[in-house]
């Protein structure tokens, strides 16, 4: 049988060290594959991103990128676009300072700055929204003090409590979630140290992912509400979960620039036959 080798890398992105921050699996294209056959690549990676993109002849981008997590596409994805600039920064030789990639969410930039990746993103709006009761359930916790839905998707629930603790030491039902048809849950809270402005997780079981580690849509999410809260237009936004992980957020308008580290994994192939 013959067979088609696709290169492949697994990046940890919004981390200085192996194993920490949220990894994604990197895939370069010359040409787009069948779009189930992209799902069936993230499926097999089981990571909660995987990336393509391709190079484009095209005057307002250098690539066209796409994100599927193991059961959908998704329109944004901050972490896989860290580890993609990564990859063409570092493995792929790319020798400019700046890439422009096309996506489902406009333009997007990533831009060199020492040895970190600055991400510019759309931030994402939100409208007030009254908390289902079936989501206070699943959360054991009905103190949020704030309850929101991201706007322009109209899918993801945003709880804000007053307690750093609550939202570090929540253990959400996931079976109830992931009723949830497509939407995830954020849940954020004020800083409880100095070394950040606000703490947040990130649950969408629905999307396939209990917990992810270290998102950078989300930030798009929470850096605007905090910087308004705060006074700031820079924040640093620290994800509570089991990895954990740091993002500096600098808001400006109705865009976000997200620095952060990455560091490779593994590198390999894929084979998919003929």
């Amino acid at each position: 049988m013959t067979h088609t080798s696709l290169p492949v890398y697994q990046v940890d992105a919004f981390t200085s060290h192996l194993f920490g921050g949220n990894p994604a699996a990197v895939v370069p294209l010359e040409r787009w594959l069948p779009d189930g056959v992209m799902q069936q690549i993230a499926m097999e990676n089981n990571l909660s991103e995987t990336a393509f993109f391709v190079k484009v002849a095209d005057g307002d981008a250098d690539y066209h990128i796409r994100w599927f997590t193991p059961t959908v596409e998704v329109p944004l994805c901050g972490h896989a676009t860290l580890a993609s600039a990564y990859v063409l920064f570092n493995q792929l030789g790319v020798t400019g300072d700046e890439i422009r990639l096309q996506s489902k969410s406009g333009i997007l930039t990533a831009r060199r700055d020492g040895e970190a990746i600055v991400l510019n993103f759309p931030a994402q709006p939100l409208t007030e929204e009254v908390l289902p009761e079936n989501i206070a359930s699943a959360l054991s916790s009905d103190r949020a003090v704030a309850c929101f839905k991201v706007a322009s998707r109209d899918t993801d629930y945003v709880l804000v409590y007053d307690d750093a603790g609550t939202v570090r030491h929540m253990t959400p039902d996931m079976s109830v979630l992931a009723a949830l048809a497509e939407r995830g849950v954020i849940v954020t809270a004020p800083s409880d140290s100095d070394d950040c402005d606000m703490v947040s997780r990130y649950f969408l079981p629905a999307l396939g992912i209990n917990e992810d580690p270290v998102t950078g849509y989300m930030h798009c999410v929470v850096a605007p509400y905090w910087a308004l809260k705060t006074g700031k237009t820079n924040v640093i936004g620290y994800q509570a979960s089991s990895r954990g992980g740091f993002i500096d957020c600098t808001v400006k308008g109705d865009r976000v620039h997200l620095k952060g580290l990455a560091v490779l994994y593994l590198k390999g192939e894929i084979f998919l036959p003929d």
